[in-house]
């Protein structure tokens, strides 16, 4: 369970803010998602003042239909995924772009498997303890792609950092946090960056 949990109100949405959408793990122990840590980060982005809204990995058609239904609709998105949550943000970030919206950025933390980046997300970064499968553009260089192993000295820090504390340590989700927002609101990618 993540240490010190509170509960943030969901700010009030408004267009110039954004949106953000967070895909959690599987959670084996049948604790609730705040197990993964996701919800923690959730509260992290509603305190800056940016809505967080939070899926489980089977739930992104859902999350897809949610979005495409708000009024008005947010002019930036940004998506993370964690551990099973991973492909399931690329999925969602791949139908929204079938319905011509586009996600600023594409955060996956300890993804499982292999995801394509849809070319309607402007930035795809993948945060691994070890080398894995990486990311790659649907097409050749239609977006931005990193995959970024997490720094040895931070994993290395307080014992080493696994699979399931990676998404509850508070530096890594630091590094989150500012690839998915900056200043109150979805962090916006310049087309060529």
């Amino acid at each position: 369970m993540v240490p010190d949990f509170q509960e943030a109100p969901q700010p009030a949405a408004s267009p110039e803010v954004g949106q953000v959408v967070l895909f959690t793990g599987l959670n084996w122990s049948g604790e609730s998602h705040r197990a993964t840590g996701t919800d923690a980060l959730a509260q992290d982005i509603r305190r800056i003042g940016v809505p967080a809204s939070i899926y489980r990995p089977g739930e992104w058609d859902r999350a897809v239909d949610d979005l495409l239904s708000l009024e008005p609709r947010p002019s930036a998105i940004a998506v993370y995924g964690y551990s099973a949550g991973g492909p399931a943000a690329a999925r969602f970030a791949k139908r929204l772009g079938e319905a011509g919206v586009q996600v600023e950025t594409l955060v996956l933390l300890e993804a499982w498997g292999s995801a394509e980046v849809a070319c309607t997300v402007r930035l795809a970064v993948q945060y691994r303890l070890e080398p894995g499968d990486a990311l790659s553009p649907a097409r050749p260089q239609c977006t931005k792609v990193q995959n970024e192993l997490i720094d040895a000295e931070l994993a290395a820090r307080g014992g080493g950092l696994g699979h399931l504390s990676v998404a509850v340590d508070p530096e890594v989700m630091r590094l989150v946090v500012q690839q998915l927002v900056q200043e109150g609101w979805v962090r916006r990618r310049d087309a060529g960056s």
